[in-house]
C-alpha cells in the first residue's frame, strides 16, 4: 500500500461557491467534497474499464470524511450531556443540606417520591424523536455557532 498524499487546496471565486453550496447541500464537509472532486477528475483521466471500482472508492473515501464531523458532533453532544450532569449535581451537593438523622426516613421518602414524578415528567415531556430536548436545542445552539466560524 501506498503511502497518502496530503495537499492543501485553495479553491476562489465561483468554484468555491459551488463547492460550499453543495457540501451545504449534500451535508459533508468542504474538505470530504473536495477529495471528492479530486478523485473524480483524476479517475476522468484514467481508462473507463477501472471507473466502476475507483468510483466506490472514491465514494467510500469521501463517506469516510464526512463521518468525521458526524463524530465530532455525537462527541459534542455527549460532552454537553456530562456537562449538564455535572452541573446538577454540583448544584445539588452544594445548596442541598444534609437532612438531620431524626428526619432521614421522612426526607428519604419525600425525595424518592419526587424522583419518580420527575422521571415521569421527563418521560412524557422531556423528549423529542427519541432525543432529550435540551440535548437538542444545545446541539442546534452549538451547530449554528460552528457555522458562523466556518
Amino acid at each position: 500500500m501506498t503511502s497518502p498524499v496530503f495537499a492543501n487546496v485553495k479553491i476562489q471565486g465561483t468554484y468555491a461557491d459551488e463547492l460550499r453550496e453543495e457540501a451545504q447541500r449534500r451535508n459533508l464537509s468542504q474538505a470530504a467534497l473536495a477529495t471528492e472532486y479530486v478523485l473524480e477528475g483524476m479517475e476522468a483521466r484514467r481508462q473507463p474499464n477501472t471507473a466502476a471500482l475507483a468510483s466506490t472508492e472514491r465514494r467510500i473515501a469521501a463517506t469516510m470524511l464526512g463521518l468525521r464531523g458526524d463524530i465530532d458532533s455525537l462527541t459534542a453532544t455527549v460532552d454537553i450531556s456530562l456537562a449538564l450532569q455535572d452541573a446538577l449535581i454540583k448544584l445539588l451537593l452544594v445548596y442541598l443540606p444534609i437532612p438531620a438523622s431524626d428526619t432521614l426516613d421522612g426526607v428519604s421518602a419525600s425525595a424518592q417520591e419526587r424522583h419518580e414524578k420527575l422521571l415521569r415528567g421527563v418521560a412524557m415531556t422531556g423528549f423529542e424523536e427519541g432525543r432529550p430536548e435540551a440535548l437538542l436545542r444545545i446541539n442546534a445552539l452549538l451547530n449554528e455557532r460552528l457555522n458562523v466560524r466556518s
